[in-house]
């Protein structure tokens, strides 16, 4: 017993300590002044369903880009989706030029990808660098400039980037998933390592786009970010995440909703990356049990159970502190009084949302069945997708 605990234990801590020291790695610097030493021209692809005040939001942040020479490739379902109507309005407007593509109903394959493969034709060759990005995030001005920099100045292969979830309303719920996500914002990415593409900011050029043939790899997947990864791993093209790609992801989730989207993730990753499941399942689960049977022991007096609990809680209290100074650096104008409840929840309810992790990442064990955005999957494979059913009013 006191093998298996100090074995345990020592993996519990391992984790701390190198997450700790990653998070505070994540905070030289911030905000750096990046911009690019040249503007080429940009299209910035995004796929677009249904309409909403932060669709809204979001597009007028992405018109108003500080960077001089870009237009935008939206790409909807139907004509009759909501987001059209927006999105033709929006290009009567001042602002970067939208181009918007009708890509239809998909039958095999997810909708998203559906809806990105029948963007890339509108690719012209004049672009030199192509953006993707989701319309449920909120662009500050200077984040298409400097993913642009991360391309021209540093001849990064491919750029990526992470979302930094937001709870918008007061659900606990809506609290728990955003101190989830948030732990995994500041782990160790390593180009051709262990580095995954996020379809919320990947960015590369028109050229390596084309040489690593993407249509090829999103025809029947319902993942575009881990197809693209997958693409650019058979080029040889290594995958870079500049510290300052972050991208605010406003969500309100009640409790069945944020096991769905966690479940889901997980799901995906377990199909295209088991390695990468495996080791979000060690790394989840080992704290959870260390913490456990450290509870126990240390109920009965045990001085290293009670040791370890408090470096726990020293090395939690230091990582939540780096993360709300990584928040603070990169966005100040944020009103911090609404996101009191968050921040609480990330403090104090770290059991909570461990637990929560945990279980959303062994939940992908379950059903390939998965529901998203209004139609269920049957996902059999990366390119082996089809739709069961689709809501009537999508």
């Amino acid at each position: 017993m006191h093998l298996v605990f100090t074995v345990i234990l020592m993996a519990w801590l391992t984790i701390g300590i190198v997450s700790t020291i990653s998070a505070w790695r994540y905070t030289w610097g911030l905000p750096r002044p990046e911009v690019p030493g040249r503007t080429p021209r940009v299209a910035v692809v995004v796929p677009i369903k249904n309409a909403s005040p932060l669709t809204t939001e979001f597009l007028r942040r992405l018109r108003s880009q500080a960077y001089p020479d870009y237009r935008i490739i939206a790409a909807v379902e139907t004509e009759s989706d909501p987001a059209f109507a927006v999105l033709s309005e929006a290009a009567e407007t001042s602002g970067a030029i939208v181009f918007t593509v009708v890509a239809g109903p998909v039958e095999r394959g997810g909708q998203k990808v559906w809806n990105l493969l029948a963007a890339l034709p509108a690719i012209k060759a004049d672009d030199e660098i192509i953006v993707f990005t989701d319309a449920d995030t909120l662009p500050t001005p200077e984040w298409l400039a400097r993913i642009v920099s991360a391309l021209t100045d540093a001849g990064y292969d491919a750029v990526t980037g992470y979302r930094w979830m937001i709870p918008i309303d007061g659900r606990l719920s809506s609290a728990i998933v955003a101190a989830a996500n948030a732990s995994i914002v500041t782990l160790p990415r390593i180009p051709a390592i262990i580095n995954l593409c996020w379809g919320g900011t990947t960015a590369l050029r028109r050229e390596t786009l084309e040489r690593i043939g993407i249509a090829d790899y999103w025809r029947g997947a319902i993942s575009d970010d881990l197809q693209m990864t997958r693409a650019l791993g058979a080029a040889g093209c290594a995958i870079f995440s500049p510290r300052q790609s972050l991208l605010l992801s406003p969500i309100a989730m009640d409790w069945k909703e944020a096991f769905a989207f966690g479940q889901r993730q997980y799901r995906l990753i377990l199909m295209h990356v088991p390695s990468l499941w495996v080791f979000a399942a060690l790394v989840t689960l080992v704290p959870v049990a260390a913490a456990l049977l450290s509870l126990i022991l240390a109920f009965q007096g045990q001085i290293p159970a009670i040791a370890a609990l408090a470096v726990s809680t020293a090395l939690g209290e230091l990582r939540f502190r780096y993360r709300r100074r990584i928040f603070r650096s990169l966005w100040r104008e944020t009103d911090a009084a609404s996101l009191a409840g968050y921040w609480r929840a990330e403090r104090l309810l770290r059991p909570v949302w461990w637990c929560f992790h945990l279980a959303c990442v062994f939940a992908a064990l379950g059903s390939r069945h998965i529901h998203w955005a209004g139609i269920d999957y049957q996902v059999r494979g990366p390119q082996d997708v089809e739709v069961l059913w689709r809501r009537a009013d999508d």
